[in-house]
């Protein structure tokens, strides 16, 4: 017990208003009072003075005071499916374990109820309170909950207990916390709660961690790339989980969704799961022969002794574009066994950032002349091109001399039947390379001229080679083309990048009748630099630079772009992909498969070269689900790049969905895509029904200063017991505060003696 004062304004002010108050006493009324009154009035005063300093000091009385707390024992009961597996006591199911032991536990637990509050709760994706009847709790025969949310479950006990004590939570369970969010809190966040709260959790864990010797099959890690083209083969790899199927073969099949919207088998590899090794890697391959958005499955044949089959396969999404282009780079050295220069380097990054484009490179360094036919090119058919056969050949300073003259016929023959061809600048391109009067001389754009020949080791000839700095500039046919498009305004943008380091001297009298040119050198000489023309179904092209690598090393943000979209122009009009009709507008899921109640992050927006600002584009996106509902999609607002971004939740119904977006301006529609994703129709209770007993352990373990711990079920009859018969006593220390200066006596007082003073003074004819 103790005294706590709080004086108004500290000590000093109450001292000067107390002193100020006490000079009062002393006043004397006019006229003048006998001496016995005068001394009843002073006293007067002076009690008021003292119960207003009284008043100022704020005097408290504390007291602590030991009472004893109310408290409540929650039972905590797990009522998911995955307590229907029989791998309990006596190979009783997990249920009739549970009901058993609670069965042992009425009399203790009916007992508890009169010493304490007992409260028991069910729980699976939400929690339900159960009705106890003479100590028995009402449960239904068999589990049904499709979940398991144990995190939820305590922190949800725990808000409903409100500010009640807790004298302990018994949680009975197999353990496995298996719930969709938002029901799949942590449960080490309300274990850590709980111990905060010095309120022991006691576990008592049903079932084994392996499932007894349940034999099942599962597909998981399904990888598959979110892309393919056709004619290109894609890979799909995976795991298959065969547990009790040691030594058994197993076969695991690749369904592809055709354009009719069947599923077809179209690859299939056997496995055997070894003993010890129940996870068995797979990797299958197909090729697709149509574009599409394709839905593909990788599934296992449920296999005898099987109870759970719904993890037999898993499916996934992939968008097959039409043919993924094939390139092939042949690149010389300006001297034998010297290296390739730096052009070739920053090209093949370029075009290495456009996912359907692959590039193959052969260098030649000249120790060994006259090769034969590249690979790539070996395998032809008569009167057409293989599909082996690259799309586009790309000469970067190779001499003629690399390749025997059977070869570049060979390559001038592909040419003719639709491949590509482009030669680039050089020391040893056109003239000075050596090829006048050859194959791809015939094929080239351009004629050249007679005695250009560059030969190895002597300087630079300066007759066939323009000086740099050079800086391309677009002809009235260049700005039309979609080889030099690399803005909304072509014009805009070439006289920002960076010159060149120079140019073969192409002569404009000798270009071919089919070809035009598209760019020149800037200044009055005006050579041309870039011509393209067709040689029987091939296209053609000739670059007489080789330093486009300055854009990329010299230029900002805007040139290193300019460079990329430049040489993926330039692959695709030589492929004859330029007048593909492909939709403006993109859409893009950052994952095909997505878990039930999970989330989905997307993106929006318009391909490059689309003759539209994206800043005055609309974007409306939708989602239809598996039931048929076409769902709104909220976008987020266009980003620098025009590119919009969305958020997608409403995931809870396994199936097939299918996101879409349409673009409009000025309420015109410039374009639609569309992106297919799948929620798997995974049952979490059964799928993997293994018990966890350990993290229950390790829950009870967080709570063991209060007293918490993990027991075995038939340990819960006897901690219920040791309840009952030895209830701990649950006191709490309070601290009480008294105070008289603010109560209703105090105040009457006051006034009271007041009031007494001024009729005294009234009757005594003092006032």
């Amino acid at each position: 017990m103790q005294w706590s004062f709080q004086p108004v304004g500290g000590w000093l002010l109450t001292g000067l208003v107390v002193a100020v108050l006490a000079a009062l006493v002393w006043v004397v009324p006019q006229p003048r009072p006998s001496g016995g009154k005068l001394a009843a009035l002073r006293a007067l005063r002076a009690a008021v003075v003292l119960l207003v300093l009284l008043a100022l000091a704020r005097p408290t009385l504390l007291r602590t005071i030991d009472q004893p707390v109310e408290a409540s024992l929650v039972l905590l009961v797990d009522e998911s499916r995955s307590m229907q597996v029989e791998d309990s006591l006596a190979d009783a199911s997990r249920w009739a374990a549970l009901k058993r032991m609670l069965g042992d536990s009425a009399a203790a637990i009916d007992r508890l109820d009169d010493l304490w509050t007992v409260r028991a709760y069910r729980f699976s994706g939400e929690v339900d309170e159960i009705e106890i009847e003479g100590g028995r709790l009402k449960l239904p025969d068999e589990p049904t909950g499709d979940a398991t949310g144990v995190g939820a479950a305590l922190a949800e006990v725990l808000e409903r207990g409100g500010g009640e004590r807790l004298l302990g939570v018994v949680l009975m369970s197999d353990g496995a916390n298996r719930a969709l969010p938002p029901r799949d809190t942590p449960p080490q966040l309300a274990a850590r709660r709980l111990a905060a709260e010095q309120a022991p959790l006691f576990t008592v864990a049903f079932g084994t961690p392996s499932s007894g010797d349940r034999a099942d099959l599962a597909i998981e890690d399904l990888a598959a790339s979110e892309s393919a083209f056709v004619k290109a083969p894609t890979e799909v790899s995976g795991v298959l989980r065969a547990a009790g199927f040691a030594g058994r073969r197993l076969t695991v099949q690749l369904l592809w969704e055709d354009s009719a919207g069947e599923m077809q088998v179209v690859a299939a590899q056997s496995v055997e799961a070894a003993a010890g090794r129940s996870a068995v890697p797979f990797r299958l391959t197909h090729t697709p022969t149509e574009p599409g958005e394709r839905k593909l499955t990788v599934r296992v044949e449920p296999a005898d002794g099987e109870l759970i089959t719904g993890n037999n396969q898993q499916s996934t999404f992939i968008s097959v574009r039409e043919g993924g282009l094939k390139v092939l780079y042949l690149v010389g050295t300006q001297r034998i066994g010297g290296v390739p220069g730096l052009e070739q380097r920053f090209v093949r990054s370029s075009l290495a950032a456009s996912p359907d484009i692959a590039v193959t490179r052969r260098v030649y360094d000249y120790r060994q002349r006259l090769q034969p036919l590249p690979q790539e090119l070996n395998a032809t058919a008569d009167g057409e091109r293989a599909a082996t056969a690259p799309d586009v050949v790309i000469l970067d300073d190779l001499d003629a001399t690399a390749l025997s003259a059977d070869a570049w016929q060979a390559i001038a023959d592909e040419v003719a039947r639709g491949m590509g061809l482009a030669m680039l600048g050089g020391r040893h391109s056109f003239g000075p390379g050596g090829y006048r009067g050859s194959a791809i001389a015939e094929a080239l754009p351009i004629g050249l001229g007679p005695a250009e020949r560059q030969a190895f080791g002597e300087p630079l000839r300066r007759d066939v080679h323009v000086p740099g700095p050079t800086t391309m500039k677009l002809t009235p046919q260049g700005e039309r083309s979609p080889i030099l498009n690399l803005t909304a305004g072509a014009d805009r943008a070439w006289p920002k990048l960076p010159a060149l380091d120079g140019a073969n001297r192409l002569d404009r009298r000798r270009v071919k009748l089919n070809a035009t040119i598209l760019a020149e050198s800037a200044g009055p000489s005006a050579w041309p630099l870039l011509i393209v023309g067709q040689s029987g179904e091939g296209r053609v092209m000739a670059l007489a630079v080789d330093s486009t690598f300055r854009w990329r090393l010299e230029g900002e943000q805007a040139a290193r772009e300019a460079h990329r979209r430049f040489w993926r122009q330039v692959v695709l009009w030589l492929a004859r992909k330029d007048d593909t009709t492909q939709d403006p507008v993109w859409i893009k899921l950052d994952s095909r498969r997505v878990a039930r109640g999970g989330r989905l992050d997307l993106r929006v927006g318009l391909r490059p070269g689309v003759d539209v600002d994206p800043q005055t584009a609309e974007f409306v996106a939708t989602v239809r689900t598996p039931d048929g509902r076409e769902t709104p999609l909220p976008l987020g607002v266009l980003n620098s790049a025009g590119e919009a971004a969305a958020l997608f939740v409403d995931t809870a119904a396994p199936g097939d969905y299918t996101a879409k977006v349409v673009a409009t301006v000025g309420g015109e529609e410039i374009g639609a895509a569309e992106a297919r994703f799948s929620v798997p129709d995974e049952d979490l209770e059964l799928d993997n029904p293994a018990a966890e007993p350990s993290q229950m352990a390790q829950l009870a373990a967080a709570t063991s200063a209060a007293g918490g711990r993990a027991l075995a079920p038939e340990e819960l009859p006897a901690l219920l017991k040791e309840f009952a018969d030895r209830p701990p006593e649950l006191r709490e220390e309070v601290l009480s505060r008294i105070t008289y200066w603010d109560t209703w006596p105090f105040f009457l007082l006051l006034v009271g003696l007041l009031s007494v003073e001024w009729w005294l003074r009234k009757r005594w004819g003092l006032v």
